[in-house]
This record gives C-alpha cells, sequence and structure tokens, in this order.
C-alpha cells in the first residue's frame, strides 16, 4: 500500500522479540488478553478473546522504544524536524 502511494521510503518495518500484537504507548498496562463483544447477525452476539500474547518486561520496553521512534517519525514528517511549539513561539 506504502510502495502504490509512492511513501514506500517512509515504511520502517520493527520487530521485537517476545512482545505481543498490540503495542500501546509507554506505560499502558500490560495485558495478555481482552474480551470484546461483537454484534454479528443483530440480535445475536459473540464474545471474542483475543490473546495478545508478550512477556511483561520485554512489552513494556517495546512500548517506550516503538513510542519513542513514533513520536520522532511525526516530528520529522508532520514538522520538518522542528520541535510543534517552535511554530508558535512568536504568538
Amino acid at each position: 500500500m506504502m510502495e502504490r502511494a509512492g511513501n514506500s521510503h517512509l515504511l520502517t518495518v520493527l520487530s521485537y522479540k517476545n512482545t505481543g500484537h498490540l503495542i500501546e504507548p509507554p506505560f499502558t498496562p500490560f495485558v495478555r488478553a481482552s474480551t470484546f463483544k461483537t454484534v454479528t447477525n443483530p440480535p445475536f452476539t459473540s464474545i471474542v478473546c483475543p490473546l495478545w500474547g508478550g512477556e511483561l518486561v520485554a512489552h513494556s520496553h517495546t512500548q517506550e522504544d516503538a513510542w519513542r521512534k513514533t513520536l520522532v517519525f511525526l516530528r520529522e514528517n508532520l514538522y520538518g524536524g522542528m520541535k510543534p511549539g517552535a511554530l508558535f513561539s512568536n504568538l
């Protein structure tokens, strides 16, 4: 998809050992599984329990590293490397 849009230069694939599938911002509680109620054919519902996997310490380190890299990516590509507050420093 990124290649078709001409943005493959922006794509970085990161792989973290012993990390679960749901990588949220740092200090979000580590959860191995969660439950969701789905509505497939109303009024029928079903309960889905995805297993996110991962190990606590490795997952926590991944959250911090991935978040830091996400912020750097956004700063470089949305603000041209400038700190967001610097845009409005003269107001």
